[in-house]
C-alpha cells in the first residue's frame, strides 16, 4: 500500500466511531430537550437542577440542536442570575469557541 493511501478498514472503524458519536449526541438532545422545556414551562429556579443540565448539555454542544437547546437554557437562567448563564456561556466558548457568538 502507498504511504499516501489510507487503510480502507481504518476509515471504516473512523465511519463507525462518528456515527456513534452522532447517535449518541442525539440520544442526548432527546432526553434533555424535555427537561429544559419542563424547566421553563413550570418557572422552574431550582439553579442545582438547571447547573446540571448546562454541564451535561456542554459536551455536546458541537452539534447544532444541542447548542441552540443549550442557548434557551441559558437566556432562561439569564434572568434569574445572569452571572451562572455567563459563566456557561463562557464555558461553551472555551470549549467550542469557533468565532460564532453565544448570547444568553
Amino acid at each position: 500500500m502507498d504511504n499516501n493511501q489510507l487503510d480502507p478498514e481504518f476509515i471504516d472503524s473512523i465511519r463507525g466511531l462518528a456515527s456513534s458519536i452522532q447517535q449518541l449526541t442525539d440520544d442526548a438532545y432527546h432526553i434533555y430537550e424535555p427537561q429544559v422545556d419542563d424547566i421553563i414551562r413550570s418557572q422552574s429556579k431550582d439553579m442545582k437542577q438547571i447547573e446540571w443540565l448546562l454541564t451535561s448539555m456542554l459536551d455536546f454542544c458541537s452539534n447544532d440542536n444541542m447548542l441552540l437547546l443549550f442557548k434557551k437554557l441559558c437566556r432562561y437562567v439569564y434572568f434569574i442570575d445572569p452571572e451562572i448563564a455567563y459563566f456557561y456561556v463562557n464555558q461553551y466558548r472555551e470549549m467550542w469557541d469557533n468565532g460564532e457568538d453565544v448570547e444568553p
